[in-house]
């Protein structure tokens, strides 16, 4: 072997690391966020409260629809439908016209 060849060598060699080592680090430069990706990361995160709901809230509201079930089903029981109400009404209008008229 002659001093080009091992010269020759050394070089490419040297070359391959340098190349190796600068894509190593272009490479893992590009995997990193720019400051723009950023910022819009950061502006999501902030409006994600405006979208979802904590636990606690979530309780309260549980809680507030099972209040509200609790007085439909009471309203259901106790109070008079639309059709029994216009049924009693016209009996009630029907006895006064018949008052009325002397009957």
């Amino acid at each position: 072997m002659d001093f080009d060849t091992i010269f020759n060598i050394v070089i490419t060699t040297g070359m391959g690391v340098i190349t190796f080592f600068l894509k190593y680090f272009f490479d893992k430069l590009n995997s990193r966020a720019s400051k723009e990706e950023l910022h819009e990361l950061k502006e999501k995160i902030e409006n994600a409260d405006d979208k979802y709901a904590s636990k606690s809230e979530l309780n309260e509201l549980k809680k507030s629809i099972e209040k509200i079930e609790n007085n439909i089903d009471f309203l259901k029981e106790n109070t008079v439908r639309n059709s029994d109400f216009i049924r009693t009404m016209s009996r009630l209008e029907e006895k006064i016209d018949s008052l009325k008229r002397g009957e």
